[in-house]
Protein backbone atom coordinates (compact mmCIF):
# COMPACT_ATOMS: atom_id res chain seq x y z
CA UNK A 1 0.00 0.00 0.00
CA UNK A 2 0.93 3.30 -0.77
CA UNK A 3 1.71 6.06 2.45
CA UNK A 4 0.51 8.80 2.85
CA UNK A 5 3.79 11.26 2.08
CA UNK A 6 3.93 8.96 -1.31
CA UNK A 7 0.32 10.22 -2.18
CA UNK A 8 1.11 13.63 -1.07
CA UNK A 9 4.12 13.71 -3.24
CA UNK A 10 2.63 12.30 -6.29
CA UNK A 11 -0.10 14.88 -5.77
CA UNK A 12 2.68 17.95 -5.38
CA UNK A 13 4.12 16.35 -8.62
CA UNK A 14 1.92 15.32 -11.11
CA UNK A 15 -1.03 18.11 -10.27
CA UNK A 16 -1.27 20.02 -13.79
CA UNK A 17 -1.86 23.67 -14.38
CA UNK A 18 -4.94 23.00 -16.16
CA UNK A 19 -6.58 21.13 -13.24
CA UNK A 20 -5.64 24.34 -11.32
CA UNK A 21 -9.14 26.64 -11.25
CA UNK A 22 -8.66 30.10 -11.82
CA UNK A 23 -9.80 31.62 -9.02
CA UNK A 24 -7.43 29.43 -6.82
CA UNK A 25 -4.27 30.67 -8.52
CA UNK A 26 -5.84 34.44 -8.55
CA UNK A 27 -6.01 33.95 -5.02
CA UNK A 28 -2.93 32.66 -4.42
CA UNK A 29 -1.34 34.83 -7.01
CA UNK A 30 -2.66 37.90 -4.83
CA UNK A 31 -1.30 36.47 -1.62
CA UNK A 32 2.14 36.33 -3.51
CA UNK A 33 2.29 40.26 -3.93
CA UNK A 34 0.70 40.95 -0.54
CA UNK A 35 3.92 38.66 0.56
CA UNK A 36 6.12 40.54 -1.38
CA UNK A 37 4.91 43.77 -0.03
CA UNK A 38 5.72 42.09 3.75
CA UNK A 39 9.13 41.30 2.56
CA UNK A 40 9.73 44.71 1.62
CA UNK A 41 8.27 46.06 4.97
CA UNK A 42 10.73 43.54 6.73
CA UNK A 43 13.99 43.28 4.91
CA UNK A 44 15.77 45.69 7.27
CA UNK A 45 14.19 44.61 10.45
CA UNK A 46 16.66 43.48 13.14
CA UNK A 47 15.60 39.93 12.94
CA UNK A 48 16.44 39.56 8.67
CA UNK A 49 19.40 41.73 9.03
CA UNK A 50 21.32 39.16 11.79
CA UNK A 51 20.02 36.41 9.51
CA UNK A 52 21.39 38.27 6.61
CA UNK A 53 24.90 38.59 8.15
CA UNK A 54 24.89 35.46 9.24
CA UNK A 55 24.04 34.04 5.72
CA UNK A 56 27.39 36.32 4.35
CA UNK A 57 29.54 34.72 7.21
CA UNK A 58 28.71 31.52 6.41
CA UNK A 59 28.47 32.02 2.57
CA UNK A 60 27.01 29.97 -0.40
CA UNK A 61 26.73 30.22 -3.54
CA UNK A 62 25.49 33.68 -4.86
CA UNK A 63 22.78 32.20 -7.35
CA UNK A 64 19.29 33.34 -5.37
CA UNK A 65 18.48 37.41 -5.04
CA UNK A 66 18.04 38.97 -1.59
CA UNK A 67 14.50 40.89 -1.72
CA UNK A 68 14.90 44.63 -2.15
CA UNK A 69 19.24 44.33 -1.81
CA UNK A 70 21.79 44.12 -4.66
CA UNK A 71 23.10 40.70 -3.08
CA UNK A 72 22.65 37.05 -3.95
CA UNK A 73 23.17 33.99 -1.72
CA UNK A 74 22.60 30.16 -2.43
CA UNK A 75 18.85 29.48 -2.41
CA UNK A 76 19.03 28.10 1.25
CA UNK A 77 19.88 31.22 2.77
CA UNK A 78 18.00 33.54 0.61
CA UNK A 79 14.87 31.29 1.46
CA UNK A 80 15.70 32.21 4.90
CA UNK A 81 16.27 35.33 4.74
CA UNK A 82 13.88 36.60 2.48
CA UNK A 83 11.15 34.42 4.89
CA UNK A 84 12.10 36.42 7.87
CA UNK A 85 11.69 39.47 6.31
CA UNK A 86 8.20 38.49 4.72
CA UNK A 87 7.22 36.94 8.19
CA UNK A 88 8.67 39.60 10.47
CA UNK A 89 5.65 42.31 10.67
CA UNK A 90 2.94 39.63 11.35
CA UNK A 91 1.31 41.27 8.12
CA UNK A 92 1.08 38.69 5.75
CA UNK A 93 -2.01 35.89 4.94
CA UNK A 94 -3.50 33.81 7.30
CA UNK A 95 -6.15 30.72 7.31
CA UNK A 96 -8.00 29.13 9.94
CA UNK A 97 -8.67 25.81 10.53
CA UNK A 98 -9.60 23.27 13.30
CA UNK A 99 -6.25 21.88 13.91
CA UNK A 100 -3.72 24.92 13.43
CA UNK A 101 -3.93 28.57 12.14
CA UNK A 102 -2.20 28.74 9.40
CA UNK A 103 -0.30 31.69 6.92
CA UNK A 104 0.50 29.92 3.70
CA UNK A 105 2.59 32.77 2.22
CA UNK A 106 5.30 31.84 5.02
CA UNK A 107 6.15 29.25 2.34
CA UNK A 108 7.25 32.00 -0.50
CA UNK A 109 10.32 32.28 -0.40
CA UNK A 110 11.37 29.15 -0.26
CA UNK A 111 9.59 28.04 -3.24
CA UNK A 112 10.60 31.44 -4.94
CA UNK A 113 14.61 30.44 -4.10
CA UNK A 114 13.84 27.02 -5.97
CA UNK A 115 12.33 28.16 -8.91
CA UNK A 116 15.05 30.87 -9.22
CA UNK A 117 17.38 28.71 -8.55
CA UNK A 118 16.17 26.14 -11.92
CA UNK A 119 15.29 29.00 -13.58
CA UNK A 120 11.67 28.01 -14.07
CA UNK A 121 8.65 29.99 -15.54
CA UNK A 122 6.43 32.33 -13.50
CA UNK A 123 3.98 29.86 -14.62
CA UNK A 124 5.63 26.81 -13.12
CA UNK A 125 6.55 29.15 -10.10
CA UNK A 126 2.72 30.29 -9.25
CA UNK A 127 1.97 26.60 -9.55
CA UNK A 128 4.05 24.89 -7.46
CA UNK A 129 2.74 27.79 -5.09
CA UNK A 130 -0.67 26.56 -4.85
CA UNK A 131 0.21 23.00 -4.21
CA UNK A 132 2.57 24.94 -1.37
CA UNK A 133 -0.51 26.55 -0.09
CA UNK A 134 -3.04 23.36 -0.58
CA UNK A 135 -1.00 21.49 1.34
CA UNK A 136 -0.02 23.88 4.20
CA UNK A 137 -3.81 24.52 4.21
CA UNK A 138 -4.57 20.85 4.30
CA UNK A 139 -2.51 20.50 7.43
CA UNK A 140 -4.64 22.98 9.39
CA UNK A 141 -8.18 21.16 8.36
CA UNK A 142 -7.32 17.80 9.90
CA UNK A 143 -9.40 16.84 11.79
CA UNK A 144 -8.76 16.80 15.09
CA UNK A 145 -10.59 17.40 19.17
CA UNK A 146 -9.11 20.69 19.86
CA UNK A 147 -6.29 22.71 17.67
CA UNK A 148 -2.99 21.52 18.02
CA UNK A 149 -1.43 24.22 19.53
CA UNK A 150 -3.21 23.35 22.67
CA UNK A 151 -1.05 19.76 22.20
CA UNK A 152 2.06 21.88 22.27
CA UNK A 153 2.71 21.52 18.20
CA UNK A 154 2.76 25.39 16.30
CA UNK A 155 1.41 25.65 13.20
CA UNK A 156 4.82 26.34 11.07
CA UNK A 157 5.37 22.59 11.43
CA UNK A 158 3.11 21.93 8.24
CA UNK A 159 5.90 24.57 6.13
CA UNK A 160 8.29 21.63 6.23
CA UNK A 161 5.99 19.18 4.29
CA UNK A 162 4.43 22.44 2.11
CA UNK A 163 7.89 23.66 0.77
CA UNK A 164 9.47 20.40 0.28
CA UNK A 165 6.45 19.72 -2.18
CA UNK A 166 6.58 22.45 -3.91
CA UNK A 167 10.27 22.82 -4.29
CA UNK A 168 10.34 18.93 -5.29
CA UNK A 169 8.45 19.89 -8.02
CA UNK A 170 10.59 22.80 -9.26
CA UNK A 171 13.59 21.05 -8.93
CA UNK A 172 11.61 18.38 -11.14
CA UNK A 173 12.02 15.41 -8.87
CA UNK A 174 9.92 12.22 -9.21
CA UNK A 175 7.03 11.08 -7.13
CA UNK A 176 9.51 9.01 -4.90
CA UNK A 177 12.14 11.67 -4.63
CA UNK A 178 9.35 14.17 -3.16
CA UNK A 179 8.50 11.44 -1.13
CA UNK A 180 11.46 11.37 0.46
CA UNK A 181 12.34 15.16 0.52
CA UNK A 182 8.67 15.73 2.48
CA UNK A 183 9.57 12.80 4.96
CA UNK A 184 12.99 14.39 5.46
CA UNK A 185 11.90 17.68 6.41
CA UNK A 186 8.72 16.66 8.48
CA UNK A 187 10.68 14.55 10.59
CA UNK A 188 13.15 17.45 11.69
CA UNK A 189 10.47 20.17 11.87
CA UNK A 190 7.63 19.84 14.47
CA UNK A 191 8.19 23.65 15.92
CA UNK A 192 6.88 23.86 19.97
CA UNK A 193 4.18 26.21 20.41
CA UNK A 194 6.01 27.48 23.29
CA UNK A 195 7.77 30.03 21.26
CA UNK A 196 4.24 31.86 21.28
CA UNK A 197 3.77 31.91 24.85
CA UNK A 198 4.57 34.77 27.54
CA UNK A 199 6.85 37.03 26.23
CA UNK A 200 7.75 36.64 22.31
CA UNK A 201 11.13 36.63 21.41
CA UNK A 202 12.74 37.40 17.93
CA UNK A 203 12.02 33.66 17.07
CA UNK A 204 8.77 34.79 15.55
CA UNK A 205 10.23 35.78 12.27
CA UNK A 206 12.16 32.82 12.29
CA UNK A 207 10.01 29.68 13.08
CA UNK A 208 8.45 29.25 9.81
CA UNK A 209 10.89 30.49 7.33
CA UNK A 210 13.30 28.13 9.10
CA UNK A 211 11.00 24.90 8.44
CA UNK A 212 10.51 26.22 4.75
CA UNK A 213 14.08 26.89 4.42
CA UNK A 214 14.29 23.06 5.41
CA UNK A 215 11.90 21.68 2.90
CA UNK A 216 13.87 23.46 0.45
CA UNK A 217 16.98 22.01 1.80
CA UNK A 218 15.34 18.63 1.81
CA UNK A 219 14.21 18.87 -1.80
CA UNK A 220 17.71 19.14 -2.77
CA UNK A 221 19.12 16.26 -0.85
CA UNK A 222 16.61 13.93 -2.07
CA UNK A 223 17.38 14.96 -5.34
CA UNK A 224 20.89 13.95 -4.55
CA UNK A 225 19.79 10.22 -3.71
CA UNK A 226 18.75 11.24 0.08
CA UNK A 227 16.35 9.26 1.65
CA UNK A 228 13.73 9.47 4.57
CA UNK A 229 11.12 7.20 6.21
CA UNK A 230 8.41 7.11 3.87
CA UNK A 231 5.55 6.29 6.94
CA UNK A 232 6.44 9.33 8.97
CA UNK A 233 2.45 10.40 8.90
CA UNK A 234 0.69 7.39 9.59
CA UNK A 235 3.11 5.37 11.10
CA UNK A 236 2.92 4.21 15.02
CA UNK A 237 5.06 6.49 16.16
CA UNK A 238 4.69 9.42 13.58
CA UNK A 239 2.95 12.76 13.07
CA UNK A 240 -0.31 11.38 13.26
CA UNK A 241 0.28 10.05 16.46
CA UNK A 242 2.90 12.10 18.35
CA UNK A 243 1.93 15.28 16.48
CA UNK A 244 -1.98 14.59 15.82
CA UNK A 245 -3.11 13.05 18.86
CA UNK A 246 -4.52 9.72 16.53
CA UNK A 247 -5.99 11.72 14.10
CA UNK A 248 -6.81 10.26 10.79
CA UNK A 249 -4.01 11.70 8.36
CA UNK A 250 -4.83 10.30 5.14
CA UNK A 251 -7.04 13.50 4.89
CA UNK A 252 -3.95 15.46 4.25
CA UNK A 253 -4.48 14.41 0.68
CA UNK A 254 -5.54 17.54 -1.27
CA UNK A 255 -8.51 16.75 -3.55
CA UNK A 256 -8.03 17.14 -6.75
CA UNK A 257 -11.43 19.14 -7.56
CA UNK A 258 -11.92 21.18 -4.59
CA UNK A 259 -9.04 23.70 -3.81
CA UNK A 260 -8.97 26.00 -0.33
CA UNK A 261 -6.73 28.48 -1.71
CA UNK A 262 -9.39 30.98 -2.22
CA UNK A 263 -10.46 30.53 2.03
CA UNK A 264 -7.26 32.70 2.41
CA UNK A 265 -7.94 36.38 4.23
CA UNK A 266 -5.11 38.98 3.89
CA UNK A 267 -4.42 41.51 6.28
CA UNK A 268 -5.29 45.00 6.70
CA UNK A 269 -3.18 45.38 9.66
CA UNK A 270 0.28 44.18 11.05
CA UNK A 271 -1.49 42.32 13.86
CA UNK A 272 -2.14 38.35 14.68
CA UNK A 273 -4.96 37.19 12.73
CA UNK A 274 -7.26 36.75 15.72
CA UNK A 275 -6.86 40.60 16.96
CA UNK A 276 -7.81 41.87 13.19
CA UNK A 277 -11.65 41.97 14.22
CA UNK A 278 -10.71 43.71 17.86
CA UNK A 279 -8.65 46.11 15.74
CA UNK A 280 -11.31 47.17 13.42
CA UNK A 281 -14.28 47.13 15.69
CA UNK A 282 -12.29 49.33 18.07
CA UNK A 283 -11.74 51.92 15.19
CA UNK A 284 -15.41 51.78 13.96
CA UNK A 285 -16.18 52.70 17.39
CA UNK A 286 -13.72 55.29 18.68
CA UNK A 287 -14.99 58.47 17.23
CA UNK A 288 -17.63 59.49 20.06
CA UNK A 289 -14.10 59.66 22.77
CA UNK A 290 -11.62 60.60 20.05
CA UNK A 291 -9.45 62.99 22.02
CA UNK A 292 -10.75 61.83 25.31
CA UNK A 293 -9.46 59.48 26.59
CA UNK A 294 -9.47 60.49 29.87
CA UNK A 295 -13.19 60.16 29.90
CA UNK A 296 -13.23 56.34 28.60
CA UNK A 297 -14.41 54.43 32.25
CA UNK A 298 -14.28 50.75 30.49
CA UNK A 299 -14.27 48.85 26.72
CA UNK A 300 -15.56 45.49 26.38
CA UNK A 301 -14.29 43.35 24.07
CA UNK A 302 -16.27 40.72 23.44
CA UNK A 303 -15.00 37.56 21.70
CA UNK A 304 -14.53 33.83 21.17
CA UNK A 305 -13.67 31.25 23.24
CA UNK A 306 -10.79 30.30 21.54
CA UNK A 307 -9.03 33.96 20.99
CA UNK A 308 -8.88 33.89 24.95
CA UNK A 309 -7.94 30.05 25.76
CA UNK A 310 -5.11 29.57 22.85
CA UNK A 311 -1.56 29.50 23.97
CA UNK A 312 -0.22 32.59 22.88
CA UNK A 313 -3.22 34.55 24.89
CA UNK A 314 -1.64 34.82 28.69
CA UNK A 315 -0.84 37.45 30.94
CA UNK A 316 2.45 38.87 29.61
CA UNK A 317 0.74 39.90 26.55
CA UNK A 318 -1.25 42.73 28.40
CA UNK A 319 1.24 45.11 28.71
CA UNK A 320 3.65 44.29 26.31
CA UNK A 321 7.32 45.20 26.17
CA UNK A 322 8.40 44.63 22.43
CA UNK A 323 6.92 44.39 18.77
CA UNK A 324 7.09 40.77 18.85
CA UNK A 325 4.51 40.49 21.69
CA UNK A 326 2.54 43.93 20.96
CA UNK A 327 1.40 42.45 17.71
CA UNK A 328 0.12 39.50 19.76
CA UNK A 329 -1.70 41.38 22.37
CA UNK A 330 -5.22 41.92 22.25
CA UNK A 331 -5.19 44.67 25.16
CA UNK A 332 -2.45 46.77 23.62
CA UNK A 333 -3.48 46.47 19.92
CA UNK A 334 -7.49 47.60 21.13
CA UNK A 335 -6.20 50.30 23.07
CA UNK A 336 -3.69 51.48 20.10
CA UNK A 337 -6.43 51.43 17.65
CA UNK A 338 -8.95 54.04 20.36
CA UNK A 339 -5.63 56.76 20.95
CA UNK A 340 -4.22 56.55 17.66
CA UNK A 341 -7.11 56.24 15.36
CA UNK A 342 -5.02 53.36 13.23
CA UNK A 343 -2.47 50.63 13.64
CA UNK A 344 0.19 50.57 11.08
CA UNK A 345 3.50 49.54 11.40
CA UNK A 346 4.44 52.86 12.37
CA UNK A 347 2.20 52.22 15.43
CA UNK A 348 4.65 49.53 16.89
CA UNK A 349 7.86 51.09 17.99
CA UNK A 350 9.29 52.11 21.24
CA UNK A 351 7.49 55.25 21.37
CA UNK A 352 4.13 53.61 21.09
CA UNK A 353 4.61 50.62 23.50
CA UNK A 354 5.22 53.42 26.07
CA UNK A 355 2.74 55.62 25.28
CA UNK A 356 0.98 56.79 28.75
CA UNK A 357 -2.48 56.90 26.89
CA UNK A 358 -2.11 53.79 25.74
CA UNK A 359 -1.05 52.38 29.09
CA UNK A 360 -3.50 53.91 30.94
CA UNK A 361 -6.41 52.37 28.35
CA UNK A 362 -4.91 48.75 29.02
CA UNK A 363 -6.64 48.16 32.97
CA UNK A 364 -10.16 49.81 31.69
CA UNK A 365 -10.41 46.35 28.70
CA UNK A 366 -12.04 43.69 29.89
CA UNK A 367 -13.22 40.68 27.82
CA UNK A 368 -16.00 38.37 27.70
CA UNK A 369 -16.65 35.10 25.76
CA UNK A 370 -19.71 34.85 23.89
CA UNK A 371 -21.29 31.54 23.35
CA UNK A 372 -22.59 32.94 19.76
CA UNK A 373 -19.06 34.14 18.64
CA UNK A 374 -17.38 30.68 19.22
CA UNK A 375 -20.27 28.54 17.25
CA UNK A 376 -19.58 31.60 14.16
CA UNK A 377 -15.52 31.13 14.56
CA UNK A 378 -15.78 27.31 14.44
CA UNK A 379 -18.27 27.86 11.18
CA UNK A 380 -15.12 30.13 9.71
CA UNK A 381 -15.85 33.28 10.74
CA UNK A 382 -13.81 36.06 13.39
CA UNK A 383 -16.30 37.85 15.17
CA UNK A 384 -15.29 40.57 17.28
CA UNK A 385 -17.10 43.57 19.36
CA UNK A 386 -16.24 46.56 21.32
CA UNK A 387 -18.10 48.78 23.01
CA UNK A 388 -16.35 51.85 24.79
CA UNK A 389 -18.54 53.20 27.86
CA UNK A 390 -17.77 56.71 28.60
CA UNK A 391 -19.89 59.76 30.39
CA UNK A 392 -21.61 60.64 27.09
CA UNK A 393 -22.94 57.19 26.62
CA UNK A 394 -21.52 54.01 25.19
CA UNK A 395 -20.16 53.33 21.45
CA UNK A 396 -20.19 50.00 20.02
CA UNK A 397 -19.21 48.41 16.72
CA UNK A 398 -19.73 44.60 15.69
CA UNK A 399 -17.21 42.79 13.05
CA UNK A 400 -17.72 39.33 11.86
CA UNK A 401 -15.85 39.40 9.32
CA UNK A 402 -12.62 41.15 9.01
CA UNK A 403 -11.36 43.49 5.92
CA UNK A 404 -9.68 40.89 3.49
CA UNK A 405 -11.73 37.59 4.68
CA UNK A 406 -12.88 36.00 1.69
CA UNK A 407 -16.12 37.06 2.72
CA UNK A 408 -14.84 41.15 2.95
CA UNK A 409 -12.26 40.41 0.06
CA UNK A 410 -9.72 42.88 0.35
CA UNK A 411 -9.85 44.23 -3.80
CA UNK A 412 -6.78 45.30 -6.26
CA UNK A 413 -6.82 48.60 -5.38
CA UNK A 414 -5.96 47.68 -1.46
CA UNK A 415 -3.43 45.68 -2.28
CA UNK A 416 -1.90 48.07 -5.05
CA UNK A 417 -1.87 50.50 -1.83
CA UNK A 418 -0.40 48.22 0.09
CA UNK A 419 2.67 47.46 -2.01
CA UNK A 420 3.34 50.55 -2.86
CA UNK A 421 4.25 51.73 0.28
CA UNK A 422 6.19 49.24 1.14
CA UNK A 423 7.80 48.68 -2.28
CA UNK A 424 8.78 52.38 -2.92
CA UNK A 425 12.06 52.45 -1.64
CA UNK A 426 13.47 49.70 -3.26
CA UNK A 427 11.49 49.98 -6.46
CA UNK A 428 11.18 53.86 -6.62
CA UNK A 429 9.69 55.35 -9.87
CA UNK A 430 9.30 51.59 -10.68
CA UNK A 431 6.97 51.09 -8.13
CA UNK A 432 3.51 50.69 -10.45
CA UNK A 433 5.07 48.89 -13.23
CA UNK A 434 6.59 46.16 -10.53
CA UNK A 435 3.53 45.39 -8.77
CA UNK A 436 2.09 45.05 -13.06
CA UNK A 437 4.92 42.51 -13.60
CA UNK A 438 3.96 40.15 -10.26
CA UNK A 439 0.05 40.35 -10.77
CA UNK A 440 1.25 39.21 -14.45
CA UNK A 441 3.75 36.58 -13.50
CA UNK A 442 2.77 33.96 -14.81
CA UNK A 443 3.53 34.90 -18.32
CA UNK A 444 6.83 35.61 -17.58
CA UNK A 445 9.01 32.90 -19.29
CA UNK A 446 12.28 33.33 -16.46
CA UNK A 447 11.52 34.13 -13.12
CA UNK A 448 15.00 35.51 -13.03
CA UNK A 449 13.69 38.60 -14.66
CA UNK A 450 11.50 38.86 -11.44
CA UNK A 451 13.86 38.54 -9.26
CA UNK A 452 16.17 41.07 -10.74
CA UNK A 453 13.38 43.69 -10.12
CA UNK A 454 13.00 42.35 -6.72
CA UNK A 455 16.25 43.13 -5.76
CA UNK A 456 15.40 46.69 -6.75
CA UNK A 457 17.66 49.69 -7.04
CA UNK A 458 21.16 49.30 -5.21
CA UNK A 459 20.56 52.31 -2.89
CA UNK A 460 23.36 52.63 -0.72
CA UNK A 461 21.38 54.42 1.91
CA UNK A 462 16.97 53.69 2.09
CA UNK A 463 14.89 54.79 4.84
CA UNK A 464 14.02 51.81 6.90
CA UNK A 465 10.34 50.27 8.25
CA UNK A 466 12.13 49.00 10.63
Amino acid sequence: MRTVLEELADYATSLSADEIPEPARGAVLRAFVDGIACAFYGIQSRPAETVRSVAAEMGGSPGVSLWGLAEKTSAYWAALVNGVALRYWDFNDVYFGPAWTAHPSDNIAAVFGAAEHVGATGGQFLDALVVAYEIQMAFSDLPVEANLWHRGWHHTVACSYASAAAASRLLGLDADQAADAMALAGARSNTLAEIRHGAISMDKALSAPFAAASGLLCAFLARAGYTGCRTLLEGRYGFGFAVAGGAEVSGLIPDRGAFRAGKISLKPYPVEGMTITMVEAALNSREKYDGRIEDISAITVRTYEEALTKPSWDDDKIVPASKETADHSFTFCVALAIVAGRVTLEEFGPEWLTDPRVLSLIPRIRFETSGEYTELYRAGSRPAAVEIHGPDGSAFSEVLHPRGDPARPADWRDLRVKFAMAAEPYLGADTDSGFERLMAIDQDQDIRSIARLLRGHDHSERSGHA
